[in-house]
């Protein structure tokens, strides 16, 4: 990788390996408060007596359900009190069975907890609020107690027990729908089962008149199946042995309509005389997975490798356009450039088709869309396993209406992070699809996902509508590339236009009126869309009645391929090209360099991004920088913009002023030490900085850029955060010395900072505050969110100086809390890059790194800490 290239570019820079430093954290804890309660016993008396009325209520449940079938457990929804967070661990060691969790957003909405009690769990259960009511009883004859002896810590926050419903195992907007329709079933599997649930479930089906799709996907841990009935039909489920855990709604698929622009065809003629095909074999391709190709196009043929479907009657064709305008970008880029130009065009990738869509524009089984993404996966390699390739995916779930579930982890967002993860997949000869877990995972999968769009209700204030409108299924996905929509098209419709009198929404540079935002999802979700392309713009005017008339004009689009035989080049809008485009990218830099990892070229992407002018003025407004800069509202643009526009030449090479280095590691987070995981080991960087050329510099200003990328393994099922219930299988943290910090103070201090990470308060009770480290643009707090964590930091070369180390280091994850022990020797990787840059761009920093590199690895250096 750190081979010179002629002129004032070079490729980027590799880091010198990484040392593995060991390090002790602390537990996790509740990390709650804890509801003070008045009359202990007349608390515990209430949920004593719930408890018993719900196991009579699952007894009288138990005898309807047809002889066999019933499950020797009782299924209860434990419900919390607003506010007050449920002691998960408890609850899961006090004779219940933790197996679906809810945690709504806010304070004002309880959490609910569903589990499953066996006759033996419900006395142990019934013992230990026995044993918080005696406390109530000593606390009442005048002996002092503290807020946590007792059982206070399972019991105060527990406002109701009960015998649970569908309702509770509802996963959707408010209350279930009524009227027959699809489901989600989400079933519970365990290798202490003697038959499979989904076995179960397909035999009593037809007995309460479900109708079960013909797909199922499978995880290691859950099993989802859609299935067709009404919610009352859907309750004589729950208490089975079909093991029902959570029910969710079943999705649609996003329709596409597309603005058509003619253009002469001798320019089109022009450019496919002046396209030069990737000429190598192991070209890197694109796959789209969309509606399929129309495959004799003439600015594609030459470039598709292949083209194949799924379930469509033996059909890869395109139906409605929007796949071969997907391909013509994914290949290309937008065609303004190609064809308003005389060079030869030299392509260095190709692209691949999978259909994916039925001839209506569904999927071949209403919201089954997991199951096609994995399919859609594994028949690409099954029919060419050793393509490097990337998978670019402009179709979402079409929603309108805001859910406060938005960002929540689905059966297709779920997927797409298992795939990329790393996940083998098996289809049936029956169609089912199961996703395996890898003794090790697998070398992963890059996918880049369209943000959604917007699609009515556009107001001039775009800004706010494209905030309020949170991103759509799977674009929340962790470890996959969101793209959202930003335009440069904004220049005034011409004199005589079909436009003349119309304006353009957005501004030169600003967000598309046609992008979805992050700016609504929760905190513990992570931040999105990672990074925006050209989507287009929207015209407007006013109508003779007040009202806002707009357009998608198509002078205001992006130019692509058409699957009309009498247009080959049209425009479109919004998140779909922008998409599209960004696969294209990060095609070229698999072929740049072929051996980075999928997690590298994710990292890569948005390490290489930039906001426009436009977009850091909202920043800069915000106080970026600045000591008293408001970190939450730059965490919200961060969420409307992402990293900004990733810039070809900077993903590719690196300049003298300007550098990039890579580094891609894995290590062990995790050891077992009697029965318990702990964590285990950090790494260090010894950044190769050159000293005396920064010390030189003093107090010019430079810039470093940091971004930590790797794949988690997603926990399937259940919608909590918490405890064993959090949805990344670990979570990955990067810090550098502060000012004045040496090497065994900053390894203490980050070894402190991830055990107050993991409990969630300091020592002495108090909710943890970090105190900020100056010269970040963001802060821990608004970075580390999701599995790619990025920020800017700026100060003078002579502070850059000081900071010689980066340390990557583990928190939370599903791993540990659930204490996996067979994830214990799981090693996890990541990609970590680095940039410099000088204000001055005659400044050289490139050559002296590259030579402290390379003394380096000819002398080895140690990291004594």
């Amino acid at each position: 990788m750190p081979e010179q290239e002629g002129g004032r570019r070079s490729r980027h820079l590799e880091l010198p390996p990484a040392a593995d430093r060991s390090f002790k954290a602390s537990g996790s804890g509740n990390g709650g408060k804890i509801r003070p309660i008045t009359d202990r016993f007349g608390h515990a008396s209430r949920l004593k007596a719930a408890l018993s009325a719900a196991l009579d209520a699952g007894d009288v449940r138990r005898a309807r359900i047809p002889s066999g079938e019933a499950a020797d457990e009782t299924l209860l929804a434990v419900t919390s009190a607003p506010g007050y967070p449920l002691p998960i661990a408890k609850i899961d060691s006090s004779g219940c069975r933790l197996v679906a969790m809810s945690s709504p957003l806010g304070k004002t909405r309880p959490e609910v907890a569903v589990v499953a009690v066996s006759g033996t769990g419900a006395n142990r259960l019934g013992r230990r609020i026995d044993a918080y009511a005696e406390s109530g009883l000593a606390s009442a004859g005048g002996q002092q107690l503290s807020s946590s002896s007792g059982e206070a810590d399972l019991v105060a926050n527990v406002d109701e027990i009960s015998l649970a419903s569908v309702s509770d195992l509802w996963r959707g907007l408010e209350t279930p729908p009524t009227g027959v329709r699809w489901w989600q079933v989400w079933l519970e599997r365990s290798a202490l089962y003697e038959e499979e649930p989904l076995e179960v479930l397909r035999r009593l089906g037809p007995v309460l008149g479900l109708t079960l799709s013909g797909y199922t996907l499978t995880f290691a841990r859950r099993t989802i199946v859609h299935v067709q009935g009404s919610a009352s039909q859907l309750a004589g489920l729950v208490g089975t042995n079909a093991l029902p855990v959570e029910v969710r709604p079943s999705s649609a698929a996003e329709a596409f309509v597309e603005a058509p622009l003619s253009l002469r065809e001798d320019l089109v003629a022009d450019l496919q005389a002046r396209t030069i095909p990737a000429q190598r074999e192991d070209a890197p391709a694109v796959t789209v997975l969309d509606g399929g190709i129309l495959a004799r196009h003439p600015l594609l043929k030459h470039s598709l490798a292949r083209s194949l479907t799924l379930h469509t009657e033996g059909l890869a064709g395109d139906v409605d356009g929007h796949g071969t305008a997907m391909a013509g970008l994914a290949l290309y880029g937008d065609f303004a450039a190609a064809l308003g130009t005389t060079f030869p065009v030299h392509l260095r990738h190709r692209i691949e088709s999978v259909r994916i869509l039925e001839l209506d524009g569904e999927p071949r089984c209403a919201g089954d869309y997991g199951t096609v993404m994995a399919e859609a996966v594994a028949l690409t390699e099954i029919d060419a396993p050793l393509t490097r390739r990337v998978y670019s995916m402009s179709v979402t779930d079409h929603t309108e209406v805001a859910s406060p579930e938005a960002g929540q982890p689905t059966a297709w967002s779920t997927t797409v992070d298992a795939l990329a993860y790393g996940h083998d997949v098996v289809v049936s000869d029956g169609g089912d699809v199961t996703l395996l877990t890898p003794n090790r995972p697998g070398p992963g999968r890059l996918f880049l996902i369209s943000a959604g769009n917007v699609r009515e209700g556009y107001v001039q204030d775009h800004l706010t509508r494209c905030d309020l409108t949170p991103v759509e299924d799977p674009a929340q996905s962790w470890n996959a590339v969101t793209v959202g929509a930003y335009t440069r098209m904004a220049q005034v419709p011409a004199q005589g236009s079909a436009y003349a009198k119309w304006s353009p929404m957005a501004s030169e540079g600003e967000l598309s009126p046609f992008s979805r935002t992050g700016v609504q999802l929760d905190s513990r979700w992570p931040n999105k869309p990672d990074i925006v392309m050209e989507g287009g713009n929207l015209l407007w005017r006013s109508a003779p009645g007040g009202e806002l008339d707009t357009v998608a004009a198509p002078s205001h689009g992006v130019l692509t391929t058409s699957r009309s035989s009498h247009q080959l080049v049209h425009a479109v809008h919004a998140t779909s090209p922008a998409t599209a485009q960004a696969a294209r990218l990060a095609a070229l830099v698999k072929e740049r360099y072929p051996n980075l990892s999928p997690e590298a070229v994710r990292g890569l992407l948005v390490h290489c991004a930039e906001w426009t002018p436009t977009m850091w003025g909202h920043f800069a407004a915000a106080g970026a920088f600045k000591t008293k800069g408001n970190k939450q509202l730059l965490g919200a643009l961060l969420r409307r913009y992402g990293w900004g526009v990733p810039g070809e030449e900077r993903l590719v090479s690196s300049s003298l002023h300007d550098l990039t280095l890579i580094a891609e590691e894995e290590f062990l987070p995790l050891r077992a030490n009697r029965g318990q995981l702990t964590f285990a080991q950090m790494q260090v960087h010894s950044l190769p900085w050159p000293v005396k050329e920064l010390r030189d510099l003093g107090d010019e200003r430079v810039r470093m850029r940091v971004t930590l990328s790797y794949f988690v393994e997603p926990w399937v099922g259940g919608q909590g955060w918490r405890d064993r219930f959090a949805y990344p299988s670990h979570e990955l943290r990067f810090d550098l010395p502060r000012h004045g910090e040496d090497a065994a103070e900053f390894q203490l201090r980050v070894s402190n900072d991830a055990a107050a990470a993991e409990v969630g308060r300091a020592a002495d009770g108090r909710k943890r505050k970090t105190k900020a480290d100056p010269g970040w643009l963001l802060g821990s707090q608004q970075r580390q969110r999701g599995s790619l964590c990025s920020d800017l930091w700026q100060g003078t070369a002579n502070d850059l100086a000081e900071r010689a180390y980066l340390a990557v280091y583990p928190s939370g994850g599903w791993w540990k809390r659930q204490n996996a022990m067979d994830r214990a020797q799981v090693p996890v990787r990541y990609a970590l890059l680095i940039s410099i840059r000088a204000q001055d761009t005659g400044t050289d920093l490139l050559t002296p790194i590259r030579s402290e590199i390379e003394a380096r690895i000819s002398v080895p250096v140690s990291i004594e800490l």
